[in-house]
Parts: structure tokens; C-alpha cells; sequence
């Protein structure tokens, strides 16, 4: 509906500024050193992008994502102030259905089990995005594979003393 549409953008108008303001902080925190030795080792801007910037920035990333799914499901007081789930109940969200329930129809009851229900499907939803998010151990045969086709280039000691003999 054009309303919930409304709700939407006003929605990503009103938090855009914070996620911004945590990205660009996240951002401005990271180290130069480990981008510089990205390209000292051949990779090129996407590949430092995607390998070493993104990699980084993975807690602020759970952080916005995780702030951003807990805001979007709670939407209750712009709902509250302007249309009250009209027209038709398009703009309806599980938290006014809650306030609706409990304190406009009285049933406790039912505005208690959908505010159960919402706080069951923030957590939910967090924890897959904790395990989308998760860092990942480097299989050894991935680890097998790199070092095939990316050869060390620092020498051990040993390795430099067999050479010279």
C-alpha cells in the first residue's frame, strides 16, 4: 500500500543518519597497514574490498544489520500517530497488533502472545544473522590451494640455510 510505503521511507530517512554515522566510524578505524600489504601482494581494489575491508567491518555490519531487523519489526510509533493501522489495516505492524490487542481491546492475553511472538522472531533473525555473519576457519585444502598458487614469500631460516649450502 502507499501508506506502508510512506511508513517505509520515512522509516529509512529516520535511521540512515545512524547507520551512516557507524559505518563511517567503522571505517575511518581500520588500518591502513593490512590494505597496504593487500596491494603490496598483488590484489587489486575489488579484491581488497571484498578480502580485507568487508572482513573488518563485520561487527559493525551485525550492529547495523541487527539494529536495523529490530527496528523495522518494532515500527509502532509512527503507526501510532499516523494512521493507526488504516486504511484497510494495510499499515499494520506485530507491534501496534500488540498495543491493539492489549490496551484497545483488552486482551492481555493476545497483545502478551504477539509481543512474544515479535521478541521470538527479532531473536530468531539475529541469530541467523550471527551465523551468515560468522567468521569462518580457512579449510586446509583451501589453505592447500593458496599456498600452491600463492608461494610464501618471506623464507623460513631453514629453508635460507639449505639454499646457501
Amino acid at each position: 500500500s502507499v501508506a506502508m510505503f510512506a511508513f517505509v521511507l520515512l522509516a529509512v530517512f529516520t535511521t540512515s543518519g545512524t547507520f551512516m554515522l557507524l559505518c563511517i566510524a567503522a571505517l575511518q578505524n581500520l588500518s591502513g597497514e593490512v590494505a597496504e600489504a593487500a596491494m603490496v601482494d598483488g590484489a587489486n581494489g575489488w579484491q581488497r574490498f571484498w578480502r580485507v575491508t568487508l572482513p573488518q567491518l563485520r561487527p559493525t555490519l551485525f550492529t547495523v544489520l541487527t539494529l536495523g531487523l529490530i527496528g523495522c519489526w518494532q515500527v509502532f510509533d509512527q503507526i501510532y500517530t499516523g494512521t493507526r493501522g488504516a486504511p484497510g489495516k494495510t499499515t499494520l505492524t506485530p507491534a501496534y497488533l500488540s498495543y491493539q490487542a492489549a490496551f484497545e481491546q483488552q486482551e492481555w492475553g493476545r497483545g502478551a502472545a504477539v509481543a512474544f511472538l515479535l521478541f521470538v522472531i527479532i531473536v530468531v533473525f539475529t541469530l541467523l544473522q550471527r551465523w551468515i555473519l560468522a567468521e569462518r576457519k580457512v579449510s586446509k585444502r583451501r589453505m592447500r590451494l593458496y599456498s600452491l598458487v600463492h608461494p610464501p614469500v618471506v623464507k623460513s631460516v631453514e629453508s635460507r640455510e639449505r639454499e646457501l649450502r
